[in-house]
């Protein structure tokens, strides 16, 4: 049985790319992440940066962060779909937290009956 863990993803976008179409992006993202035990927390946009070094020709990049909660095999997974997106130029995942599925299950109150 593999635990839940909780995971912060970094992806960084081209700046060329409409946003539209990185939207759709990150929805093909949850919905594979939803068949593979994972889901997309939170998705927030830290904007457009400054690189340190160009990536393929680009000296900008958009950056976002996503707060996943899955399974490792998952994460797995889902990195990969990100490595054959021509609109990702980079992305870096790490782990926060570990949850053992007892921990997600509702506390159910012992005193019920009394």
């Amino acid at each position: 049985m593999e635990s839940i863990r909780q995971y912060e993803m970094m992806v960084l976008a081209d700046p060329n790319v409409d946003e539209s179409k990185i939207n759709i992006l990150f929805d093909k993202l949850a919905d594979l992440g939803g068949k593979l035990g994972a889901t997309i927390v939170n998705r927030s946009l830290w904007g457009k940066r400054r690189l340190a070094y160009e990536i393929k020709d680009l000296k900008e990049g958009v950056y976002y962060i996503l707060d996943i909660e899955s399974v490792p095999s998952a994460v797995s997974k889902l990195e990969s779909y990100l490595k054959i997106q021509n609109e990702v130029l980079r992305f870096l995942t790490i782990v926060k937290g570990e949850r053992t599925e007892e921990q997600l299950q509702p506390e159910q109150s012992s005193e019920a009956g009394a």
